[in-house]
Order: structure tokens, then C-alpha cells, then sequence
């Protein structure tokens, strides 16, 4: 016999809702926790249920999503997804700083018809990206003297402004530039405008508020980027005025703090796995490198940083808002759906999802390098880049780069001076200190069943996830054999 379908669990207050909000920002992974320990403690017969949680952000209602299924539900059925609006949910974080119409605010059917063409664009750079990825790292580890001690996620921010805007706007980085450190320094406005938790926005002759900052960085950032397009800096062509406008929009976010943020959390996580983490009491990166067969090799690096993608996603999760009521399916039956109100916003929490018992059995808290090595896996795929027809639209770009980097780290070659002897070189990454901190190992999935408050201390999680203290490495590379 079917069940009721229920409101999320939890009726917070507003006044709880500034408290919650401000709790949220310091630590999500400590925010959830704590009010799933307190849906089990109240129902101890549903404990291990990942129901939604009902959270008061900002004076709105809030469902936060951390069951695997549910997540897959809310951006893989159809059905659902015509009932869910981004741009709604993104009205005030985004819309104000990356400008209309993009395919991150865009709504079914729309996005869908756009971004068919805009994964067309996007497929004409693939073929650059392992040469340029392997000369970037080179270049950027051979800036570093080896044998010198760097922190890993900073190191890692700067390679990926290098790669992202050498890729997207087709020229070199240069440290020295004005304009491309002009470009870095508006976006770093943008995102500080972006995420700023006094959202109003204030420009007086002494003082202007981040938010006002951040709009106006926007502003010159589509001045400087527009000006790219139309002189044929960046890789993509165009015949109308209006699709190079559209190409100078999704230029801004391609290249933004974001993006630059999102892809350094990633690196330095698959680095960490690559070079700290021990199988069977062999570094991984000595493992791999033992495997004679390349496509073993691939194989089991790729497997790696897909099980990286799952524990460590760049970013926490993603947001809509309901239009029309939404019901959530259970997969138990003692667990009753989930009714979703019209005009809520959910929260899907990625961290959560791709840790979920349900999905991933017993080791779904563990980093299992292998986990996904054979072809015919039957695992379920990570939420790093979302799922769906709105997954990301550079998920594939993203991966090739990250793949590239960790090749390159390893002294295969790919770029475009692969053929001189100089070009073949190994990178290599040694700890400098003690065991990382317990909520860093909780993060990459060393550690299971971290505290929340060990979580809250040692990772920052927004607007990108990342160590909240230095993670100091020495760096040392050698001429590949």
C-alpha cells in the first residue's frame, strides 16, 4: 500500500533561518550532518535513511538533498525537471554576474536546444588540450626549482589559470601581463562579489560594498573579454554579431574565479590520491607506473580520478527551485515519498549523494582507486559535474585536462615539444611534515567516519572545496627514463 508523500523533515524557524544560513556558509558537510544526527535521533527506525532535511536560508525554504537517488531523480527524470527552475534558483547568486542568456541559467526545453550547439563548440578544442596541458605543467613545475617546498592547492589555482585562459582566450600566460592579470584580479572581484554574505550592493565616495565590486569587475570583464571575441582571440568563430556576444558571455564563465577554483580542488585532490595515497603498501604513483600495458595504465588513472570526482567534488552541489510541486520517489518501503512545495529551493548536496551507502555499499565513505578500472563496472558514476541533460557542458573538457596533468606528472608525453628529450621529464610530490589533517583525509576518502566538527576545521567547502590550511609539498622532478 503506498504512503502519504511527506513535507522534508524539520520546521525551522526564521529566526533559526539567520543561524542556519550563516551555519550553512561556514561548513555544509557540518551543517547537514548535524540535522541528519538529529532526523535519527528523533526516528531511530528510519536512521538510515537519507531523507531530505528542511533547512531556513535567507527567509526561504530550503530541502536539502543528500540521498544518491533522489539527486538522480531530481536531474535525470524528465517529468521532474520541466517542474524545476536554475535561473529562479540562481536569480541573485548568479544572474547579476554572468549576464543572460547562458546555459547555466537557462530552463528546459531552452537549455536543451542550446546546448546541443554549444557541445559543438566545445568538441573543436579537444584535440588541443593534451599538448597544451603538457607544456603548461611542464612550464609551470619547471618555474619551480626542485627540490622547493610549495603549497599544493595555491601551486595548483595557478596552473589552472594558466590552462584555462591559455585555452579559452589563446594566448600564453605571463605572470608579467597586465591585461591577463587584470582578467585573474576582475574575477577574484566577481567572486567575492558573488558569494558575499551582505548581498546589497553600495558605492559611496569611501566605500563600496563586495557585491558593488563584483559588478562592476563584471562589467569590465565583458569590455575586456568582448573586445577577445572580436579581434579572434578566443577558439571559437562565429558569423553574427549575436553569436559572439553569446561566445563573450560563456567566455565569462569559463574563465572565471570559479572555474580557475574548481578545477584547482580537483587537481590537488587527484595529486594527493596520486602521490600520498598507499595501496597495498605502494604509493599509487609507483603502482601505476609499474603497469607495462598503457592502456592498464590509462585505464587505472582514469579509474582514480573518477573515484576522486565522487569522495572530492569541486564543488558541494548545485541548486533549483520547484515551480510546481515535486514528489520524490523512495526506494523503501518504509521510507514514505518526499512532497516538495512549489517556490521551495533544493539544495543538492554532492558530498552527500556520492557517499551514499545505497549507491555504493559498505566502502562508499572509502577512496577505492580501482573502483571504477573495468570496463563493464556496473558502479554508478560520480556527481562532480551533475547529471543529465544539464550536466556540465565542460565535464569532458575538465577530465581531459586533469587526465593530461596527472600523464604529464608521470612523463608520458603528449605536447607539442614531446619530441625533445627536455619535454620528457617526471614530476614528483613528497609530503613535507607529518599525516594530513583528519578532515583533509575525510575528504579524499583515506579516513571514514570523520567528525563533522574535523570536516568544519580542516576543509573549506565554499565556494570550491579545498584544505583550509596549506598543504606544504616538495616538489622534485627528473628527466624520465
Amino acid at each position: 500500500m503506498s504512503q502519504e508523500p511527506l513535507l522534508p523533515y524539520g520546521s525551522p524557524s526564521v529566526l533559526s533561518g539567520i543561524a542556519e544560513n550563516f551555519a550553512f556558509h561556514s561548513s555544509p558537510e557540518s551543517f547537514i550532518t548535524a540535522r541528519s544526527l538529529a532526523f535519527q535521533k528523533a526516528h531511530p527506525q528510519l536512521a538510515n535513511s537519507r531523507i531530505p532535511i528542511r533547512a531556513k536560508v535567507l527567509n526561504r525554504d530550503v530541502a536539502v538533498i543528500s540521498s544518491y537517488d533522489h539527486v538522480c531523480q531530481i536531474l535525470c527524470d524528465e517529468t521532474i525537471a520541466l517542474r524545476l527552475s536554475s535561473s529562479q534558483a540562481y536569480d541573485e547568486l548568479m544572474a547579476p554576474f554572468f549576464p543572460p542568456p547562458n546555459l547555466l541559467l537557462l530552463d528546459p526545453p531552452e537549455q536543451w536546444e542550446r546546448k546541443n550547439a554549444w557541445t559543438e563548440r566545445i568538441a573543436t578544442i579537444n584535440k588541443n588540450i593534451q599538448p597544451l596541458v603538457h607544456d603548461s605543467v611542464l612550464d609551470h613545475f619547471r618555474s619551480i626549482q626542485s627540490g622547493s617546498t610549495v603549497d599544493i592547492y595555491e601551486c595548483m589555482k595557478s596552473l589552472s589559470w594558466h590552462i584555462l585562459l591559455s585555452l579559452f582566450i589563446q594566448r600564453d600566460h605571463d605572470e608579467k601581463s597586465g591585461d591577463h592579470k587584470e582578467i585573474e584580479t576582475l574575477h577574484e572581484d566577481l567572486l567575492r562579489g558573488q558569494f558575499s554574505l551582505f548581498p546589497v550592493s553600495i558605492n559611496t565616495r569611501f566605500w563600496r560594498s563586495p557585491r558593488s565590486k563584483g559588478l562592476k569587475a563584471r562589467q569590465n570583464l565583458q569590455s575586456i573579454l568582448g573586445d577577445k571575441v572580436a579581434h579572434g582571440k578566443c577558439p571559437f568563430a562565429f558569423d553574427e554579431p549575436e553569436e559572439g556576444r553569446d561566445i563573450a558571455n560563456h567566455l565569462l564563465l569559463f574563465t572565471s574565479s570559479l572555474a580557475a577554483k574548481g578545477l584547482a580542488s580537483l587537481l590537488t585532490a587527484v595529486l594527493l590520491n596520486l602521490f600520498f595515497f598507499k595501496e597495498g603498501g605502494s604509493l599509487l604513483s609507483t603502482k601505476i607506473q609499474t603497469l607495462e600495458d598503457p592502456g592498464q595504465r590509462s585505464n587505472y588513472i582514469q579509474s582514480m580520478i573518477s573515484e576522486t570526482e565522487r569522495l572530492s567534488p569541486p564543488v558541494v552541489g548545485i541548486m533549483r527551485q520547484t515551480t510546481q510541486a515535486v514528489v520524490l520517489r523512495s526506494k523503501e518501503e518504509s521510507v514514505p515519498p518526499t512532497l516538495i512545495p512549489k517556490s521551495w529551493d533544493l539544495w543538492l548536496y554532492f558530498v552527500g549523494a556520492g557517499r551514499d551507502p545505497a549507491a555504493f555499499g559498505e566502502t562508499a565513505d572509502d577512496f577505492v582507486p580501482s573502483r571504477y578500472y573495468s570496463a563493464a563496472s556496473s558502479q554508478h558514476d560520480g556527481l562532480a559535474f551533475g547529471a543529465g541533460a544539464k550536466s556540465c557542458l565542460g565535464k569532458d573538457v575538465i577530465r581531459m585536462i586533469v587526465l593530461a596533468v596527472v600523464e604529464t606528472c608521470l612523463g608520458q608525453s603528449h605536447g607539442a615539444n614531446s619530441n625533445n628529450s627536455s619535454a620528457n621529464t617526471v614530476i614528483g610530490l613528497h609530503a613535507e611534515g607529518g599525516e594530513l589533517p583528519a578532515g583533509v583525509q575525510g575528504w579524499l576518502g583515506w579516513q571514514p567516519k570523520v567528525k563533522p566538527e574535523e570536516w568544519a576545521r580542516d576543509i573549506k567547502q565554499l565556494p570550491t572545496q579545498r584544505p583550509r590550511k596549506p598543504i606544504m609539498v616538495v616538489v622534485q622532478h627528473q628527466s624520465a627514463s
